[in-house]
């Protein structure tokens, strides 16, 4: 009898313990979002200058609620993109293209990227073109470096330009460095 009640004790121990695990588990749920992460660029003619751009917070593209219960995530390749935009409507004095040499974006403490020139006229081998959304190998491996950034335990991606532009860039010019990407969320949902 004392066997028949510790088995039974132990039987319902174990159910008690599993459904605990069951409710902080969660149910798995998943969700894809795309998002556009654009920031203004600015500096002045031939200083190399660093630009620390804001911060990318994961509870910028999803619910702070989704993030913080955040399991996986999936980068959607297809919905990536980078484009430099506003050059084109720039006025150089000396009728000149706008120009922003050796454009380097670095995310976090990685190694930087270096785009090339960009340029509103780009026909180089070394020169991007503005107002063009590009999605090239080195473009995104870029994204895919601020997309693991993002989703990892820090939920943030540091991102910086360097760059030399041929003229001044102000705030009011509204050049824009745009990140665009799609990813597929994974999270629990608790009760």
């Amino acid at each position: 009898m004392k066997t028949h009640i510790y088995f039974t004790w132990l039987l319902i121990t174990a159910l008690l313990v599993a459904s605990c695990t069951k409710d902080d588990d969660g149910t798995p749920q998943q969700i894809t979002e795309s998002h556009t992460y654009s920031q203004n660029i600015r500096g002045t003619s031939g200083v190399k200058g660093e630009l620390p751009l804001a911060d990318l917070l994961l509870t910028d593209i999803i619910d702070p609620d989704i993030a913080n219960n955040l399991t996986s995530a999936e980068l959607q390749l297809a919905d990536s993109y980078l484009e430099i935009s506003g050059l084109n409507d720039i006025e150089s004095p000396d009728t000149v293209a706008v120009v922003l040499e050796d454009f380097t974006i670095k995310v976090g403490s990685r190694q930087g990227f270096n785009l090339g020139n960009v340029t509103p006229d780009a026909q180089g081998t070394n020169e991007l073109a503005s107002d063009v959304q590009h999605s090239t190998n080195q473009v995104v491996n870029l994204i895919q470096d601020v997309f693991a950034d993002v989703t990892s335990a820090g939920k943030r991606a540091r991102i910086t330009v360097t760059f030399t532009p041929n003229t001044d860039i102000t705030s009011a010019d509204n050049v824009q460095l745009v990140i665009h990407f799609g990813g597929r969320y994974h999270y629990l949902v608790r009760e």
